[in-house]
């Protein structure tokens, strides 16, 4: 990952193969990653934000490390695509479909509701279906 954007952090704990590690999130204004940045879109915002990543045992890491986490731009990028575009796609079909069906304002409502219950389901469904569609992230110590 030659180009992969990289944000520093601590590992606040492991369990299961899987290291939660604490990314500072200092806002979008203060980085010169603007154009490229990822961080907005797996983090939850705030001054700290929280991401899982696996880790090996061979790693060694414990609670308190300093390490790097780092993820493909291409993959936020396409994960970022799936959940606001499937979405939005799937409300103006649903949308549609009603108003078809029924000719009626209330029809394409409904129809826009079912397609939003439906993005939602399946954006979040297929990340587990399709492991390529989650965001890799790689962690390693530094120093």
């Amino acid at each position: 990952m030659s180009d992969a954007l990289m944000h520093e952090g601590v590992v606040r704990s492991i369990d299961d193969g899987k290291a939660l590690v604490a990314v500072p999130v200092q806002g979008c204004s203060s980085c010169g990653e603007r154009s490229r940045c990822g961080v907005g879109k797996f983090a939850g915002g705030g001054k700290v934000s929280l991401v899982t990543v696996p880790v090996g045992e061979s790693e060694g890491l414990v609670p308190g490390d300093a390490v790097t986490v780092a993820a493909d731009p291409d993959a936020i990028n396409r994960a970022a695509l799936l959940g606001y575009l499937l979405p939005a796609l799937l409300i103006v079909a649903g949308a549609v479909g009603g108003d078809w069906l029924a000719h009626t304002d209330v029809a394409a409502v409904l129809g826009a509701f079912g397609g939003l219950v439906l993005g939602v389901l399946v954006t979040r469904a297929l990340p587990r279906v399709f492991r390529a569609a989650a965001v890799p992230l790689v962690l390693s110590r530094r120093g």
